[in-house]
């Protein structure tokens, strides 16, 4: 054998153990994922990781948990130390919870060249940064989401609601600015079964606004969205509440009136999304969706189907902060990294899935908060109705309230907010009664807490 064989020999062996060393290290890494239930879920596991442990070998496994118990039992396995998980939901508020456990993702991201810009700024404060670790990225997006008006736009063009409209309220029918048009808007479209809307006999009741208004979350979700549009932030930088001014009784008497009476009585059973569907059939004139929905209020065969129109919530007039548009929080979801020995391979998937296929992500998982999203024609003719959707959605990220970063947001505003509107929607206490109790409440935590004296 001459030497220029043997040194072929041996480079093709040094060739193919390299190869085999890379899959078998690839077939070693398993990744394991903590996931909230819904379409980015499905898509993570029923199309990305397949094609990744196709492509490089590595297994990613999403284990999908109830939501009422996901948060709970991440922070059992990451206190513990177990290592169950590589990536764990993260929802902004949660941070605190985690804040010992993830690692800053700072480094992969300079290495991997991970995209920060490629997210709205207020994404970027809301799902990466935190208080809680400064100067560090503690987590990436992947279907952060604030919730949109949608009008039948059908019925707002028709020409004898048109003129219905300007003569009762002496200005044009046109998808509503402010909370107060809305208010007007809604009572207009508010009609019994029998009465014509836009040309034809009703079968059935109409109401002219929903939103989803169950006990504990459900009516939290729906009011909080007016509550921030007003400019109330909960509390300052020295922790002193804002909730004590009185735009949130205004606020809140302005809520009570709109759904009661311009709301279907079923909708003190919805907890979310469910009275999309009374939109889709047909008995809704407007709604608030969250970006979740519109696959539901879009459904081939529906009533809306085509005749959908999709704006930013509307703006509270006389709001404390000079917003331009209904300014709800920012939810949604995100990853964290937890502090395990798959932290960087984590990564890794995560930038490959998101990044290096974005709009890939954005057809699989119907999620869309990137510029490249946005900008996307082939996104954009994904869906017949992406192409009013989409230019909306992305306005309504560009207006949103960012939750604080503390331990105790869910506790002092979230929980806060439900107590109160839950109370002076029942009439069981006034809301200057309920919300001297919420301020009180307030200090009382922030002083435990050790933030105020």
């Amino acid at each position: 054998m001459t030497d220029l064989n043997k040194i072929g020999l041996l480079t093709g062996a040094v060739a193919l153990g390299m190869t085999l060393a890379t899959t078998a290290t690839g077939q070693d890494v398993t990744i394991r994922w903590a996931l909230h239930p819904g379409a980015e879920a499905d898509a993570v596991i029923n199309y990305f990781a397949p094609l990744y442990e196709e492509e490089t070998g590595i297994r990613v496994i999403g284990e999908i948990l109830p939501p009422n118990q996901l948060r709970d039992q991440m922070s059992i396995e990451a206190i513990g130390g177990t290592g169950r998980w590589d990536l764990g939901y993260h929802s902004p508020g949660w941070f605190g919870t985690f804040a010992e456990h993830v690692v800053d993702l700072t480094p992969y991201i300079e290495e991997h060249g991970f995209d920060i810009d490629a997210y709205p700024p207020l994404i970027v404060d809301s799902h990466m940064r935190s208080d809680a670790r400064p100067g560090e990225i503690i987590a990436v997006p992947t279907t952060p989401a604030a919730p949109m008006l949608i009008v039948r736009s059908d019925w707002f063009e028709h020409p004898e609601e048109q003129a219905a409209f300007q003569d009762a309220y002496g200005r044009a029918l046109e998808t509503p600015d402010t909370w107060s048009e809305l208010r007007e808007v809604a009572e207009f479209f508010t009609r019994d079964a029998g009465e014509t809307l836009a040309g034809e006999t009703l079968e059935n009741d109409v109401y002219g606004w929903a939103d989803a208004l169950g006990a504990g979350a459900g009516i939290t979700r729906s009011f909080i969205v007016v509550l921030y549009s007003t400019g109330v932030s909960g509390w300052d930088e020295n922790f002193t509440p804002d909730i004590d001014n009185p735009i949130v009784i205004e606020a809140a008497e302005y809520f009570v009136d709109l759904a009661e009476n311009t709301a279907p009585r079923e909708a003190q059973n919805w907890g979310f999304l469910e009275g999309l569907e009374m939109f889709r059939d047909g008995r809704l004139a407007t709604a608030v969706m969250w970006p979740q929905g519109v696959g539901t209020v879009e459904a081939e065969g529906g009533a809306a189907t085509g005749n959908t129109g999709y704006s930013p919530l509307p703006m509270w007039e006389g709001n404390l902060a000079g917003y331009t548009q209904g300014t709800p929080f920012l939810g949604g979801g995100g990853v964290f990294v937890f502090d395990t020995p798959n932290s960087e391979e984590a990564f890794k998937f995560l930038k490959w899935m998101l990044q290096d296929n974005e709009i890939e992500w954005g057809k699989q998982s119907e999620q869309f908060s990137t510029a490249g999203h946005f900008a996307s024609e082939e996104l954009r003719n994904l869906r017949p109705y992406y192409p009013e959707f989409l230019p909306a959605y992305e306005q309504v990220l560009q207006s949103v309230f960012i939750r604080q970063g503390i331990p105790e947001y869910g506790s002092v505003m979230w929980n806060g907010t439900t107590e109160f509107i839950t109370d002076v929607f029942s009439g069981d206490l006034t809301a200057e009664q309920a919300q001297t109790r919420w301020v009180n409440s307030m200090n009382d935590a922030f002083r435990r807490a050790g933030y105020i004296q």
